[in-house]
């Protein structure tokens, strides 16, 4: 229980925050946007607290320092309010997830019983961040200031007079949206760091050039302070009217796939194989088989590779700003991501050694076959660490996948360009080879039919007796075909560019390296958080060092 003898505001400042810090990381650690929830909190200590005028509601807009026991802290933002009576019991029954705590103001002699509250489930704040977009609006806080702007294209995206009611949207994880109506999303970004958003610098520049493959941006809201680089806080894009995203269209075109097989002469027979990498299959026609089988998905996924690569030609040709200039590939780019490479597959390796004998015996063999193919997998990263040719680095998306992709009827948008949310801001704004994207797209495509295989689809389980016989080798058929798709229209576009490499030998070798790093970084994902999905990334890589092998050979 909080207790106030003045304004419930007064919580929130000096000495008499202490009340409320010292529930903060029991606060912070329920919070599904909340990155640390694996380490130690030693401390969280409010260092700005901004007013912000939302109609009859107060509402202070708080930045968090939270201190670890190991390793660097982290900064998140927080709005809060204060609600009571019958308000107060409204948002305990609707909105559960964004009470603080229980909160009890003493003042004149009279005692008001309420809670503490994330305000952004209030309309009033909501409605009042975006019309400080809208009016370029600035709030005073002590150290800083917030700092809210709009782009050319907001009064397209909200016409006068046409707002509807804000709702927060559930899809909460590292980030919290709303949504004003089906007009413009405001994505509110929880944890901070200093300098530009990616999602945000970019989208700024694909909104000026008009790129139609990207949601506008109608705005931001920044935090300055008189020394160093702002901090996003907040972007507002167009909503995009939408089917899903394409994870899930990519599972409903395997279940298609799979009935067809089931339905046809295909229920017991494997499909046929090949050994052939997948640079080459692009450059092939379709087999009759994968055009029966797959059927429109496979124009679907060429749809998707020619945005791709017009998305990296865009970010290619940004005039006038150093940040988004081509490069060439470094020695210290190269021994970096070398380094890092050899880190995280050491780790990976180590982890899956110990738990083997969790595995099935199918999985269990791809391990004993990993092992065996591991000098082959040095030798790749070794390749890649000695190239000398001047590959090119641009601004890429970072953290490319199906479930970055949404789907408008015949069309797609892209979307989400912060980076992975656990790497740092300076490396989520470094340049990369585009094929660093083309790679987690292709390891995307792998994932759909293994992940539908292992009934994960929607979370309700697969019926087994609905199975081919063979089910892995037509999960394995579909992704090679999906991706082949992918790949045929995304080099149509990008070889030959100035965004690309000019040398076939380098393109094969960058897939491969960057193929087998994604694959990795799962396996150590899924050893660590999902044990029933560890043969998914297996499998796959698994079968890219056998294609690598068998081209080599």
């Amino acid at each position: 229980m909080l207790i106030a003898t003045e304004g419930w505001e007064t919580l929130c400042e000096g000495k008499s925050a202490g009340a409320l810090t010292s529930i903060l990381p029991a606060v912070l650690q329920a919070r599904r946007w909340f990155g640390g929830k694996a380490r130690r909190i030693e401390s969280a200590t409010i260092v700005e607290s901004i007013a912000i005028p939302s109609g009859s509601t107060k509402t202070l807009l708080l930045l968090i320092h939270v201190k670890y026991g190991d390793g660097a802290g982290e900064t998140y933002q927080l709005p809060v309010a204060a609600a009571f009576g019958d308000e107060a019991m409204g948002i305990q029954q609707d909105f559960p997830q964004a009470v603080i705590a229980p909160l009890t103001v003493q003042r004149h002699g009279r005692e008001g019983t309420g809670i503490l509250y994330d305000a952004l489930w209030n309309c009033d704040l909501a409605l009042a961040l975006l019309q400080a977009i809208g009016q370029r609006a600035v709030f005073q806080g002590m150290p800083g200031s917030l700092i809210a702007s709009s782009t050319k294209a907001f009064d397209d995206l909200v016409p006068a007079g046409t707002l509807h009611d804000p709702t927060v949207m559930k899809a909460e994880q590292s980030n919290t949206s709303v949504a004003y109506g089906e007009q413009v999303i405001l994505k509110l970004y929880r944890r901070l760091e200093e300098g530009m958003n990616p999602d945000l610098e970019i989208g700024r520049h694909l909104t000026n050039m008009r790129f139609p493959y990207t949601p506008p941006i109608g705005g931001a809201i920044e935090y300055k302070r008189t020394s160093g680089e702002p901090i996003t806080l907040a972007l507002l894009q167009k909503f995009v009217r939408n089917d899903g995203d394409a994870w899930r269209h990519s599972l409903d075109a395997v279940d298609r796939f799979i009935f067809r097989i089931v339905g046809g002469p295909y229920r017991d027979e494997p499909p046929p194989q090949t050994t052939r990498p997948l640079l080459d299959l692009a450059r092939d026609e379709y087999p009759p088989l994968a055009r029966r089988l797959i059927g429109l998905y496979l124009e679907s996924a060429e749809r998707l590779g020619q945005q791709t690569a017009e998305l990296h030609a865009a970010l290619s040709q940004v005039p006038d700003d150093p940040a988004f200039t081509p490069e060439p590939l470094t020695s210290e780019y190269r021994h970096a991501r070398y380094d890092a490479i050899v880190r995280s597959t050491t780790g990976a390796l180590a982890l899956l050694k110990e738990r083997e004998t969790l595995l099935s015996p199918g999985g269990q063999a791809n391990v004993r076959r990993l092992f065996d193919l591991q000098p082959e997998m040095e030798q790749m990263f070794h390749a890649f660490r000695d190239l000398k040719r001047p590959i090119p680095l641009i601004r890429c998306h970072g953290d490319y996948h199906l479930g970055q992709v949404l789907c408008t009827g015949s069309d797609f948008m892209i979307i989400d360009f912060e980076g992975e949310p656990a790497r740092s801001l300076t490396e989520r704004r470094m340049k990369h080879p585009a094929m660093v994207d083309v790679a987690g797209m292709v390891r995307s495509f792998h994932y759909a039919p293994f992940a539908f295989l292992e009934g994960k689809r929607a979370g309700i389980a697969v019926i087994s007796q609905d199975m081919p016989s063979q089910s892995a080798l037509w999960a394995q058929f579909w992704s090679d075909w999906a991706s082949v798709a992918f790949l045929k229209a995304y080099l149509s576009i990008a070889t030959g560019a100035t965004f690309w490499p000019q040398d076939e030998g380098d393109v094969r070798l960058l897939f491969d390296v960057f193929l087998v790093e994604k694959a990795i970084y799962e396996l150590g994902y899924e050893l660590n958080n999902r044990p029933d999905w560890v043969e998914i990334p297996l499998h796959g890589l698994v079968n890219i060092l056998e294609t690598t092998r068998s081209r080599i050979r």
